[in-house]
This record gives structure tokens, sequence and C-alpha cells, in this order.
């Protein structure tokens, strides 16, 4: 008799779920955030499910966001342990560098942080020069690999992100960003060096090179999201970021942004809230509608189970 009354509770707390809308499969309305970015969008990086759009398609430079992409093919192609060796045309890099002086060698791992931690330029044309032979070469590495993991509207020019001729001839998408920064996101590498305010590297020379990143909001709070900044006066405020964690939950994208910190703090709170939501089903619901009910006297959750099964 308790197990047949329980059976009538069950359905009927399940009846008043599909019916108030939790079982239904339409799609959810996109949420409207407070979010000063012309293009935004956060993604799951569990399954990529798109969390929020803003413009998501709209194409924009992404400064020094592309320095994420250069990362990731140079792990895949070098290890992080290789001297990397920088040529005669390194001192003509353009500002933001870190000095790396021609025949000195460098391990490409400090060369990652170098470019994640502070943007360094000279960095980025290092390793597209190691592992390419040219940055036009590696470049196009870059591209193949933006389409492998669907940036299906990103061109890449320079390793660095800096401007590149004409306007539109280096661009990406705030979607894209979120998919570059999923797959980023598998690297312990690039987690590492985006979660670190300070780092010092150095070359076989001996001299130390003192690294303080870009990301500001990582000096004000434990909290803050890690990810890549990014600005030129044609892409302003860019950022690839995720959750602060080794195993982030969220990714998201934002460019041409003129409120970066407060931009990304929105997307990084907001984005972990709906990524909370997108966990919820009818299933979930009833388990904690069962559990509420449970400490109310109710029988063990064990029958549910047996039910379910």
């Amino acid at each position: 008799m308790k197990k047949y009354a329980l059976r009538c509770v069950l359905y009927a707390a399940l009846v008043a779920l599909v019916f108030s809308g939790s079982g239904c499969s339409e799609e959810k309305p996109m949420p409207v955030l407070d979010v000063n970015g012309k293009g935004a969008a956060i993604i799951s990086a569990k399954t990529g499910e798109v969390l929020y759009r803003k413009n998501p398609e709209g194409r924009y430079p992404p400064a020094s966001t592309a320095k994420v992409m250069t990362a990731i093919v140079a792990i895949e192609n070098m290890p992080l342990e290789a001297e990397i060796i920088p040529g005669p045309k390194v001192v003509r890099v353009e500002p933001t560098i870190i000095g790396l002086k021609p025949g000195v060698k460098y391990k490409l791992g400090d060369l990652i942080k170098a470019i994640l931690i502070k943007s360094a330029n000279d960095a980025a044309f290092v390793i597209a020069e190691a592992v390419a032979g040219s940055e036009e070469k590696f470049a196009r590495m870059m591209n193949e690999k933006a389409l492998q993991i669907g940036m299906e509207n990103t061109n890449f020019v320079k390793a660095s992100g800096l401007p590149a001729g004409r306007p539109d001839a280096q661009h990406t998408t705030a979607i894209d960003l979120a998919k570059m920064m999923r797959y980023a996101q598998s690297y312990d590498a690039i987690l590492e060096a985006m979660s670190m305010p300070t780092a010092e590297i150095y070359g076989s020379d001996g001299k130390r090179i003192f690294l303080k990143t870009h990301n500001r909001a990582l000096l004000k709070s434990d909290n803050a999201p890690w990810g890549k900044t990014g600005y030129t006066r044609e892409a302003r405020r860019t950022f690839a970021g995720g959750d602060p964690s080794m195993e982030p939950v969220i990714a998201f994208g934002l460019l041409k942004s003129t409120d970066l910190w407060n931009d990304i703090s929105t997307l990084k709170n907001e984005g972990l809230r709906l990524y909370e939501e997108s966990r919820r089903t009818w299933w979930t619901e009833l388990v904690a509608w069962i559990k509420a009910q449970r400490k109310r006297g109710r029988e063990d959750l064990v029958v549910l189970e047996a039910l379910r099964g």
C-alpha cells in the first residue's frame, strides 16, 4: 500500500513538472545580459552547448586572443622542453615585447607563458618561426587548426594578433573565440599560464625576464576569469576565457568591448549560472522534489531508483 501511494505521488509530481514546462523540449529563449562588447558568446566546456550569444557571428579583429591559437599549434607540434633560438628579425617586432635576444636559447614552455601572461609579440613571432619556418606558414597552420575545431568565420595572419594590412584581413567571431578557448582548455600548460598573475623565465644567457599578466582581474581577485586579453585600436578590448579552474565548465569569447573588466566578470558569473541551469532536467527536478519530501518523512529514494529501472 505504501509503495502504491508513493507511485501516485511520483506520477503526480511528474505530471506537474511536465506541464509546468520542465519536461518540454522547446528551445529556451536566449538570456539577455548586460554586456558592452559588440560580440559575445558563452558555451559549455563539457558539451559545447551555446549558453549565451550576442551578435555571435559578427566579424571583428581578434587582437592578442590570437595567441591562444598560437599556443595550441605550438604545443601540438613541438615539446614544451624544446629549445628555441630567435633569429635576427626578433628585434624588429612591435611591442608588447620582452626583449628576446637573437642567439639565446629559450624553452618553448617559457615562451608560451610569455605570450599568454605578458602578451609578448616577440615570443609569438619566435614560436611561429621555430614551428613552421616563417610566420606566414605558421598562420596557415593556425587557420587549418581553426577549421578543425569548428571556427568557421576566423582568419589569422599573424601569430601575435597584431594588425596585418587591411582591417578585415584578420578576423574572428565571439562564438569562434569561445570554441577556441574550449579546445585550449584541454591543455594544462595553457590553463596554468592563464592562471598566473606573474612569472619569471630565463634564457640560456641567464637573464631573468619578469612576466606580469595583462589580465588585471587576476591581480584583484582569486576568482577572476582565466583567459587571454587583447587590444588594438581597431579591435578595442577582446577576451577569450573561462571560469578559473583546471577543469573549467564554461568557455567564452568577447569582442570589441569598451568595458572589458565588467564584461568578463558578467560573462564568467552569468556563464556559471547558465551552465548550472543547463544541467537541470525534469528528472533532476523530480529527484530534488523527492529528496525534499524525504525530509518530511517520505519513503527512501531507493524506491524511486527501483521505479526508474
